[in-house]
């Protein structure tokens, strides 16, 4: 997701309605926003099932092959990347690397900030990443920091500030920990994507599959095979298919022929609407601290992303 957020170079206004076939494919990436939504809930029931590497490698491996058996990827991908030019900034290698590496770290500390926090809140504080990316890119002189940047910065980190603290209850700030260094891990990649430009090469396919092995190598150092029952491993799977494959492939046409500033600022309602899926799957209570927080970090990536 915050691959394809990263590469957009966006106009100062939205032009509304988009026209024609424009219409049809700007709904069809806006359909990314609840289908990377229901990770959080899918996550919450189906990581428990098996240990954590083993369960990130049949997710990463699923989504992987359902993006190679559709057009645009695997051999396709291969060919394409030959023309993409020399050099770092179009390296379709490297790209896959950080998306794998990306990916992997920040779903591991996710995962694991579940074990200490409700997924309602790990998932908002996680989404802290847009404005992370704003500092770091400033920092490396990738952007130049703005007084609505800093507004941005300042409501995300109150809205952090009431998820962890307006919940009712002692909420662990390990788990907040956790969960924010997922945030800095995509927002890192995301920031390597705004340095490799506009033409960064599309590697999400490959990263998906280099992250599978790399879990999956994780997964035979460390931890013990779990036959997963077939209810579990259907669960396990829908998270591949669902979020990681059919929510990335929605965006991606999406951005490519549809209003790409609209779906832009529509992406960071996804925190939101995962603690509405988590709401109405009974695993989250709608809290004041809870629905405020998630208001304010909304409202900071939006206006961090201007």
């Amino acid at each position: 997701m915050a691959t394809l957020v990263a590469r957009l170079r966006l106009p100062d206004t939205i032009p509304w309605p988009p026209s024609g076939s424009k219409l049809l494919w700007t709904l069809v990436g806006a359909l990314a926003v609840p289908l990377w939504a229901t990770w959080p809930l899918l996550a919450a029931l189906t990581t428990a099932s098996m240990p954590l590497f083993q369960y990130l490698a049949i997710i990463f491996a699923t989504g992987a092959l359902l993006l190679f058996a559709l057009p645009g990827s695997g051999a396709a991908a291969v060919a394409a990347g030959r023309k993409d030019g020399a050099g770092l900034r179009a390296s379709r290698g490297l790209a896959a690397v950080m998306v794998a590496v990306g990916l992997l770290l920040s779903d591991v500390l996710f995962i694991m900030a579940l074990r200490h926090i409700p997924a309602a809140e790990a998932n908002l504080i996680l989404y802290l990443w847009p404005v992370i990316v704003v500092l770091l890119a400033a920092a490396l002189g990738l952007a130049a920091l703005r007084r609505h940047h800093i507004g941005g910065v300042a409501i995300g980190l109150a809205g952090a500030a009431l998820v962890i603290g307006g919940g009712g209850g002692d909420l662990s700030w390990m788990g907040a920990g956790l969960a924010a260094g997922g945030g800095l891990a995509w927002a890192l990649f995301v920031v390597f994507r705004l340095w490799q430009g506009e033409n960064a090469p599309d590697a999400l396919s490959w990263g998906l599959a280099l992250s599978a092995a790399i879990a999956f190598a994780i997964h035979l150092l460390l931890e013990g095979w779990v036959t997963p029952t077939p209810q579990a491993l259907m669960g396990t799977a829908l998270v591949g298919v669902v979020p990681l494959g059919l929510g990335n492939l929605a965006w991606d046409h999406g951005v490519r022929k549809g209003n790409r500033l609209l779906l832009a600022t529509l992406a960071y309602a996804t925190p939101l609407v995962s603690a509405l899926f988590l709401i109405a799957g009974g695993l989250a209570t709608p809290t004041w601290g809870l629905l405020g927080g998630a208001a304010l970090i909304v409202t900071a990536g939006v206006i961090a992303a201007r």
